[in-house]
């Protein structure tokens, strides 16, 4: 079975792979996760916590989405995303703005570390949509669940587009080489 490489001890003794966020924050650190994930959301609009969540989901046993259940967990999330991509636009506006006006550098910091807070909300959220999944739960094979999961999740979002699921292989070799 091959696995992602996410489950080193942190400096507190807990598994990084013990919640949706540690492993998050593992597996986006890897080369390539987050440059793929970032692709994914500037192209076609992927919400990066969602492709987070397929990975997860995988690491956890299930070998993809049960019935309407990928629209329940995007639909779950929604509320935080109301207010999330509005900060994401503005932050990256005062990320441009800082080379002409000085204020912006600590306003940009502020709103980065409220994107962050957000994004942590936007996982809880997530994780307790998935608590319960009516998906089965004893693959083998990870990174063939987390395929099935990102697959499904990048065609609702770009149905047949070929870039799309490119950045997906490119997003499933990053997060699975050792």
């Amino acid at each position: 079975m091959k696995q992602l490489g996410t489950g080193a001890d942190d400096n507190t003794g807990n598994q990084r792979g013990a919640g949706f966020w540690g492993f998050s924050v593992a597996l986006y650190g890897r080369p390539g996760v987050a440059e793929a994930c970032l692709a994914l959301q500037d192209r076609f609009g992927a919400d990066v916590n969602m492709l987070l969540l397929g990975f997860w989901r995988a690491r956890r046993g299930f070998a993809g989405w049960a019935a309407g259940e990928l629209d329940r967990a995007q639909a779950a999330v929604a509320p935080v995303n109301a207010a999330l991509l509005p900060l994401r636009q503005a932050r990256r506006a005062l990320k441009d703005l800082q080379a002409d006006e000085p204020a912006a550098a600590a306003l940009y910091d502020e709103a980065k570390q409220l994107e962050l807070r957000l994004e942590q909300i936007a996982q809880v959220w997530l994780a307790a949509a998935s608590r319960f999944s009516p998906a089965m739960q004893d693959t083998a094979d990870e990174e063939m669940a987390a395929a099935a999961h990102l697959y499904a999740y990048l065609d609702g979002l770009a149905p047949r587009d070929e870039a799309a699921r490119e950045l997906g292989a490119a997003l499933l070799r990053a997060a699975f080489t050792a």
